[in-house]
């Protein structure tokens, strides 16, 4: 099957009209040339949302959110990018049944295609050795631990023998040595071998279902190694950004309406086992911002389930306090004595599992308990530093029944009154109840002069290839870093294309921050024609700049060199660049 060309991805793009798309979810009004919309990715009040039926684009002149017809369905409908290119697809009859559709359709690197395609052979060898008589040894022990053939095909599981067989299987597909120790799966010493030996093999995916790493787990009782060995970080494998199971749990989370966050991935298939499908695990890793953007695209309802020993349940709060403070409702399941899922399900079965799942608390409600239980209720002192770190919560309560009922319970545990509770509480609240429900504007940056002639100069070569050109010949460096990168991406997308269309364009463009920075600019009220005069003036200014700049690095360097000749030639630079 063929992977997805960016000329496929235009075509689709193409196939709809954007006010169309838009307005199956959202209530458009025409003004002017384009329609106007009440923007559903803040709390809009007026309409602020703007859609251009001629440029194929969207944005928010408040949250300064914009893409194309991609971009909004992504974030209307919290999907990953490929779902977006195969929805639209379906809307405009684009047949894709000869298309690999299962991966990310953005443009990889070449270095990053080899480690991917490194992974999934690996994988593919794995799963094979498991089902040999080198791995027999291997297969028994996952058949003690329940894990039917069906459970074992889900997750993909394999085995890793003792010998080197994956440096020799990748020496016959013929990969570059220097590539099989880039992806962390083969080791370098003075011979090449292969890292996980003797090993149970859990592949790690990304959230668009590429395997980007391995954990490896012992299963013998005479292996003395770590339980578990996993992948080191590559460019392609950053823990921080993996979610366990997330792009198999997609459908099971929107039909339970939550999802349960786990510690790790046999958390997640002993849930499976047990017939619980809407999770993820965060791999034993602190939660990151990676972490919240990905949860948020399925759901706004996180259930948190991770270790109930002392520091899972102090992770439990931080994590808690992180969801909430990105807008989400938040849980919390309170396991027993210290134990995890896995543990739970291999004890008490299915039935033990669904009974301990059932102890949820409100975060407000876990906190108290856990930090009640580090104190000696007899000390007057610890009573008292408890009291104050709670109130300093329940002051960040809205809801004032909430609120009520929480400082009773404080004051039962902690033996203070009822009014010097509120006292306390509502000395604290005006610094949480400030701005409550304001929608977060856009930041507005004023501009320098130099600056703004990146700005308008990017802006003319989006709608000029003979601009992009002039750019190119004459100038080619931008000072703003941001706008630096768009430019390399314009005149390489005119290197392929004589018109440049936004609505495409944005397609070739990764990063989100980049993709706005374009919309905005591609919105500027300049004048569709330009001036010869003017791109010269904007590129003399760049021009000037970058002098600026360079003369004020050679004044820093003039002022801490001491050797004369070095002094002299420094200065020499300095004349040259003249009084700019």
């Amino acid at each position: 099957m063929a992977r997805l060309s960016q000329e496929k991805i235009n075509e689709i793009r193409q196939s709809v009209d954007i006010v169309d798309v838009i307005g199956e979810y959202l209530s458009l009004q025409k003004k002017g040339r384009n329609y106007v919309a009440l923007c559903p990715f803040h709390d809009d009040k007026n309409p602020s949302m703007s859609i251009s039926p001629d440029k194929q684009i969207f944005m928010c002149f408040v949250c300064g959110t914009g893409g194309n017809v991609f971009t909004f369905l992504q974030k209307y409908l919290k999907i990953s990018y490929i779902e977006a290119v195969k929805k639209v697809a379906e809307m405009g009859h684009i047949d894709l049944s000869d298309y690999h559709l299962d991966v990310e359709t953005r443009p990889i690197s070449k270095e990053n295609a080899t480690l991917y395609q490194m992974h999934e052979e690996a994988q593919k060898i794995y799963s094979y050795y498991l089902n040999t008589k080198l791995g027999l040894e291997a297969k028994t022990y996952l058949m003690k631990r329940h894990f039917s053939d069906e459970l074992i095909k889900e997750f993909q599981i394999g085995y890793a023998p003792l010998q080197s067989t994956l440096y020799q299987a990748f020496e016959k597909l013929g990969f570059q040595e220097i590539d099989m120790v880039k992806s962390g799966l083969i080791v370098e010493s003075y011979q090449h071998f292969d890292r996980f030996q003797d090993r149970i093999m859990f592949p790690l995916y990304n959230q668009q279902g590429q395997v980007v790493g391995f954990s490896g787990r012992i299963y013998k009782p005479t292996q003395t190694e770590s339980k578990y060995m996993n992948s080191p970080e590559s460019d392609i494998f950053i823990k921080g950004q993996v979610l366990y199971h997330y792009h198999q749990c997609k459908e099971a989370v929107k039909e339970a309406g939550f999802i349960y966050l786990l510690e790790g991935f046999m958390d997640v298939i002993a849930m499976y086992k047990a017939g619980i499908e809407n999770t993820v695990a965060i791999m034993g890793t602190a939660l990151t911002k990676g972490h919240i953007q990905a949860l948020r695209r399925l759901t706004h309802h996180v259930r948190l389930c991770l270790d109930g020993d002392q520091a899972g349940q102090a992770a439990m709060g931080k994590a808690a306090r992180e969801l909430e403070e990105a807008g989400f409702q938040v849980s919390i399941v309170v396991l027993p004595d210290g134990h995890d899922p896995d543990e739970i399900y291999e004890e008490h079965g299915q039935e033990g599992l669904h009974e301990a799942l059932k102890k949820i608390l409100k975060p407000i409600e876990f906190l108290m308990d856990f930090e009640y239980q580090k104190i000696d209720s007899q000390n007057y002192d610890d009573r008292k530093n408890y009291l104050e770190k709670m109130c300093y919560e329940i002051a960040k309560i809205h809801d004032p029944i909430d609120q009520d009922y929480y400082i009773h319970v404080l004051s039962k545990q902690s033996g203070f009154s009822v009014d010097l509770i509120h006292q306390q509480i509502n000395g604290l609240q005006p610094q949480f109840h400030h701005e409550v429900n304001v929608p977060k504007k856009k930041v507005v940056h004023l501009k320098d002069k130099y600056q703004q002639a990146e700005h308008d100069l990017l802006f003319y070569m989006l709608n000029h290839k003979s601009v992009a050109l002039k750019y190119e010949a004459k100038a080619g460096f931008m000072y703003n870093d941001r706008y630096r990168i768009i430019a390399s991406y314009i005149i390489d997308y005119y290197r392929h294309h004589n018109q440049l269309e936004i609505a495409d364009f944005i397609n070739s463009i990764q990063k989100e921050e980049l993709i706005q920075t374009v919309i905005e600019i591609s919105q500027s009220p300049l004048p569709a024609k330009y001036e010869e005069q003017a791109i010269d003036d904007y590129i003399q200014m760049i021009e000037q700049n970058a002098k600026r700049m360079k003369k004020e690095q050679l004044l820093e360097q003039f002022r801490y060199i001491l050797d004369p000749q070095q002094k002299a030639q420094i200065l020499n630079e300095i004349v040259k660049l003249g009084g700019h």
